[in-house]
């Protein structure tokens, strides 16, 4: 697994606080679209999210799928881990994202616990061009190969 994979840009000067969470990367039946998340503001994102106390990666994105997507999944391989740097347009705060990404079976389907997000799906050539961070992009990209 590779592991040393960063992406933006890390400014000197800058304190970035270091965020650990899991990723998921599902695709529908017909293995032709994934799943994405669109935010009320109309960003892009895999579905994922931050780690919560003790909770392990693995238990991190099955609860974050669920969440943001209504999905239940299961988790089929890891695709790997990356890295981005970005100053986050909510906060204005600097962050490390440390992302943990897997592929993922979906289960079932239920309403998401998470009123302000849609779930999409989109073919994974267009949905790396929607997505807002680049770790994000490249998780797509490992399973395209």
């Amino acid at each position: 697994m590779k592991n040393n994979i960063v992406f933006g840009v890390h400014e000197d000067e800058q304190k970035y606080i270091t965020k650990i969470g899991s990723y998921a990367v599902i695709y529908d039946n017909q293995r032709s679209s994934i799943a994405l998340i669109k935010n009320h503001k109309g960003d892009h994102f895999l579905p994922g999210g931050g780690l919560e106390n003790d909770e392990s990666l693995e238990d991190c994105v099955k609860r974050e799928c669920l969440e943001e997507a209504g999905l239940k999944v299961s988790i089929q391989k890891t695709i790997g881990v990356a890295k981005q740097y970005f100053k986050s347009p909510n906060d204005y705060k600097y962050y490390l994202s440390e992302g943990h990404f897997y592929m993922c079976k979906q289960l079932s389907k239920q309403l998401p616990l998470e009123k302000d997000n849609n779930l999409l799906w989109v073919k994974p050539s267009v949905a790396i061009k929607m997505l807002v961070h680049d770790h994000h992009k490249w998780a797509i990209s490992q399973l395209l190969r």
